[in-house]
């Protein structure tokens, strides 16, 4: 069965196939995954990954498929419904970090775990009471407000007014921003496949993976 997927920054699209999934030493057996046959974006090919293990919630996975971490628990491969990640704060090191299915890795964390209760399943979705910049309430979320922990976006997104503070609190100046018209040359076969498929102009260059705009919604 053919399926596709749209990410915030490119797509995929190929069809479901069913095998075993060894993650470590566990073997998980029937998982229901998706062979890509085409990847829609740049960001497929310049980043140095092989696929995309998804963590969410079965509410949000295409055709319903049980994720892998699902079949973990159903199959009885962790002693504990726990997954955590570490993720190395060195650029020089040549480990990125950790991603640990059953618990979570002590040497990584001090003290007791907050468990906050998951508000809607689908991502983790959790409720954000307040916002702090150096200590400092950005008066954001009052009134509460959802927010998602999301282990694959490597950039922060929120109200441009809350962004803007954080950028001023951390001394960040400017964002990169790589215009499409530079690049027609290079990727002018590709930039019109997607004008073909639909893809409206102004998405075209964020598409393809070559533009980053203000961290704002």
């Amino acid at each position: 069965k053919s399926c596709s997927i749209r990410y915030g920054s490119g797509s995929i699209s190929g069809f479901f196939s069913e095998d075993n999934v060894q993650v470590a030493d566990l073997v998980v057996k029937d998982q229901v995954f998706i062979e890509a046959t085409r990847e829609g974006s740049l960001t497929f090919v310049l980043s140095k990954f092989d696929g995309i293990l998804g963590l969410g919630f079965q509410e949000i996975s295409v055709g319903d498929t049980a994720p892998v971490w699902y079949n973990m628990v159903e199959q009885g491969l962790v002693s504990e419904k726990i997954f955590s990640f570490w993720l190395n704060r060195d650029p020089a090191s040549e480990e990125g970090g950790e991603f640990i299915v059953g618990g979570a890795d002590p040497k990584h964390f001090k003290g007791d775990h907050t468990y906050v209760p998951v508000t809607e399943k689908g991502y983790w979705q959790i409720e954000l009471g307040d916002f702090l910049v150096g200590n400092h309430s950005t008066g954001f979320c009052e009134g509460r407000c959802a927010t998602i922990v999301d282990s694959r976006t490597s950039l922060l997104a929120g109200p441009t007014t809350i962004v803007t503070q954080i950028n001023h609190a951390i001394g960040a100046e400017g964002v990169l921003s790589i215009e499409c018209r530079e690049v027609v040359t290079q990727y002018g076969d590709h930039i019109w496949e997607l004008l073909i498929a639909g893809i409206q102009p102004d998405q075209v260059c964020s598409t393809i993976g070559l533009c980053l705009s203000n961290l704002k919604y």
